[in-house]
């Protein structure tokens, strides 16, 4: 009788794959690897396969640059992919850190030391008839939609300007891109820690601007190191670079930020 650990049969020359019709060779579809039901794949797979990529992609975005490196060797089948890993973790930030840590439209509207933003959302929830609490719940729920999508855009600028300062390596844009995003994951899971530890102590990260000063040297560290080792610079043009395009970033951010808040404000 033949054993449950036996390899697993191979399908009939004719067999194409279920999803892409690519001729079979093996058990799996060399084009798209999807399983064949001639397959044996293990209980543990249906329930924790995501979850086990999931897992060992996080370690991996502990050490910088080695997803990105993967991706330039080719070995990365086993991480989640970099802009899918960033869409999961910017709810994560905003429910457990930052949406009540200061990172909010309340904060950046109170920041106006003018006033006039104020006064924009006291007219529009007037022009509306909504009792101004109410109003300000909706471009709070708003503000986080818009900004959740405008940092895949801030993503894209952060990979161009890495693929600029870099041109000279020859790496395939994907690398660039890849090498930007786990930048930007790793960022937000630092954010996510800061602003959910200021919100245990009942505050905002505005009460405490010199906490923001760790998250910065650890971002900056991060960046560097991930130049380090994805394009093999230099310790000094890599800090150099890590300067510049963390300048571009602020701008970037602040920019972005600013255009979540106002379209939060129209569309509430």
């Amino acid at each position: 009788m033949a054993s449950v650990r036996d390899a697993p049969s191979s399908p009939p020359a004719d067999a194409g794959c279920a999803v892409c019709d690519t001729p079979l060779v093996g058990p799996y579809c060399h084009a798209c690897g999807q399983a064949s039901p001639a397959a044996l794949r293990p209980l543990r797979d249906a329930l924790t396969g995501q979850t086990g990529r999931m897992m060992y992609t996080l370690r991996r975005l502990l050490v910088p640059g080695a997803l990105a490196r993967e991706i330039d060797r080719g070995r990365d089948r086993l991480a989640v992919r970099p802009l899918t890993l960033l869409l999961n973790l910017i709810p994560l930030f905003f429910i457990f850190g930052g949406g009540t840590g200061g990172f909010n439209a309340h904060s950046f509207i109170a920041a106006d030391v003018t006033g006039q933003v104020s006064a924009l959302v006291a007219r529009r929830a007037e022009a509306r008839s909504v009792p101004a609490p109410v109003f300000e719940e909706r471009v709070e729920q708003r503000f986080k939609a818009i900004y959740s999508l405008l940092v895949v855009v801030q993503a894209l600028a952060y990979g161009a300007a890495l693929g600029l300062v870099e041109r000279s390596k020859r790496k395939p844009w994907l690398v660039h891109f890849a090498t930007a995003i786990h930048y930007m994951c790793f960022s937000f899971i630092v954010s996510t820690l800061l602003f959910g530890i200021v919100r245990l102590f009942h505050g905002t990260v505005g009460d405490h601007p010199l906490a923001v000063a760790p998250l910065v040297l650890l971002n900056a560290a991060y960046m560097a190191a991930s130049i380090h080792r994805v394009y093999a610079d230099r310790w000094p043009g890599a800090i150099v670079k890590t300067v510049l395009l963390m300048l571009f970033g602020f701008l970037v951010s602040l920019t972005l930020t600013t255009t979540a808040v106002f379209a939060a404000i129209g569309s509430a």
